[in-house]
């Protein structure tokens, strides 16, 4: 048997609405847009930091890849402290990718012994074309989910993959080419969602919540009420959409997650693009009376042109700057710049980020390491004008941190600074792993700070 034992979904900050992109359509949804120093590693990981379980092994799945010929899940593995010798699969290439993911967890973990907790992240970050945005489906986020052989809030009770040998879009030669889309739906998601209706192991009476993922979704209605599913009292509404905008790769994990809060009984999801994965959960009734993290609206199309590196900027206009990042200080340092490992005196007992050869306290010169705080106050505040950045200035933040140790670093999350983003001496602040430089030619990542 297999089960979830605990989740978390991870969001930007920013959400933009789809009255500033296209004024005159009168939608009324929004999306999560990242932040000039987010991507899919960063959300990834502000989802994964703190499920607070041994892992076994880490299944990464995305549509939008950063690195190439580099497994994001061996990064994250590496990033979460859980070692080289985990086992780490990516999963891509289909909007499906997250439920794939969660299908190859539920195996390993009934395969039994060796995979007792499986972490699953599905993070995507997609931008459309500028001025095409109201025309596809978008919405920045990561997921991440731990199955587990340990009962947990969620039993997997079925969880079955159907696949298609149909292929409604492809590259050839550097081209796009598409299908005739009612051949598609017709020849592809009408027969491969039959398919799935017809095993016998679906008993629709016994489902509580039922929820089709799909860009074919209402076509497939009726092939749901045919089978027996009763869409007027137990179809889930599809919140996230209307609250982030559509999650790509993980937004098939965040319909799931938005399922079972608040529920008990028995969910199902069909997950369709080129092929459904079926997923059935027994679940038991989560606490949902935390609030959400607050978010904070884009108010012009050209300040979300600015946080996608498009359009004008500033000055000369947007262009990427060469600035010195060393990967053999970062790596060889990892410990201390990542995994925020620091020494404590043995003697005195003070603690400190950096490596000292000797104590200023008290001239010592034994250390031992010690794992520092996330968590801190304000030492001191310094805007730094200079720094290339696309919404100057850049606060740069002493922060004493919590059980000791000062560390210098970023704001972050302060396009336009704001009360409610003002850090001033004494205030709290919480450190968030995000990219370094924005307007270098490659994601270096390091800790930043936001107000608590």
């Amino acid at each position: 048997m297999s089960y979830i034992i605990n989740y978390r979904v991870a969001l930007p900050h920013y959400r933009i609405s789809d009255k500033v992109l296209h004024p005159r359509l009168g939608r009324k949804g929004q999306h999560a847009i990242c932040y000039t120093d987010e991507d899919i590693i960063t959300l990834a990981h502000q989802a994964a930091e703190n499920l607070g379980e041994s892992v076994d092994a880490v299944l990464f799945a995305t549509t939008t890849p950063i690195f190439k010929d580099r497994y994001h899940a061996s990064y994250l593995a590496d990033l979460l402290g859980l070692g080289e010798g985990i086992l780490a699969l990516d999963f891509g290439t289909t909007a499906r990718a997250g439920t794939d993911a969660l299908l190859m967890a539920d195996t390993l973990v009934k395969s039994g012994g060796t995979y007792n907790n499986v972490l699953v992240v599905a993070s995507d970050v997609y931008y459309p074309g500028i001025g095409k945005e109201t025309k596809a489906p978008f919405g920045h986020g990561a997921v991440a989910i731990i199955v587990s052989s340990n009962e947990g809030i969620a039993e997997i009770t079925q969880a079955k993959s159907y696949s298609s040998s149909l292929s409604e879009e492809f590259k050839y030669k550097g081209s796009d080419t598409q299908y005739d889309p009612r051949f598609t739906r017709t020849e592809g998601f009408k027969k491969n969602l039959g398919l799935v209706l017809k095993q016998e192991e679906i008993d629709p009476s016994t489902i509580d919540q039922v929820f089709l993922n799909s860009p074919y979704a209402k076509i497939g209605f009726g092939q749901l009420k045919k089978a027996g599913f009763d869409l007027e009292n137990k179809l889930a509404d599809d919140q996230v959409t209307v609250d982030v905008g559509h999650m790509g790769a993980a937004h098939g994990l965040s319909v799931l997650t938005q399922m079972m809060k608040g529920t008990e009984g028995t969910i199902a999801l069909f997950d369709y693009l080129n092929g459904t994965n079926y997923i059935e959960l027994k679940t038991k009734e989560i606490d949902t009376s935390a609030s959400a993290s607050k978010s904070e609206p884009i108010e012009s199309y050209q300040d979300y042109l600015q946080l996608r590196k498009q359009g004008k900027f500033t000055g000369k206009g947007y262009q990427n700057i060469d600035m010195f990042s060393s990967e053999m200080i970062s790596e060889r340092e990892k410990d201390t710049l990542i995994h925020l490992v620091g020494r404590k005196c043995e003697s005195c007992g003070t603690v400190y980020y950096l490596k000292a050869a000797r104590c200023n306290s008290c001239k010592g010169s034994d250390f031992k390491e010690v794992q520092l705080a996330k968590e801190g106050a304000v030492y001191s505040v310094t805007s730094e004008y200079y720094f290339p950045n696309s919404f100057g200035p850049t606060n740069m933040v002493v922060i004493d941190l919590d059980g000791g140790g000062r560390i210098t670093v970023q704001q972050t999350d302060d396009m336009f600074p704001t009360e409610d983003n003002k850090i001033q001496i004494g205030d709290r602040v919480g450190l968030v792993f995000r990219k370094m430089m924005e307007n270098d030619r490659k994601p270096n990542y390091f800790w930043k700070c936001k107000r608590k």
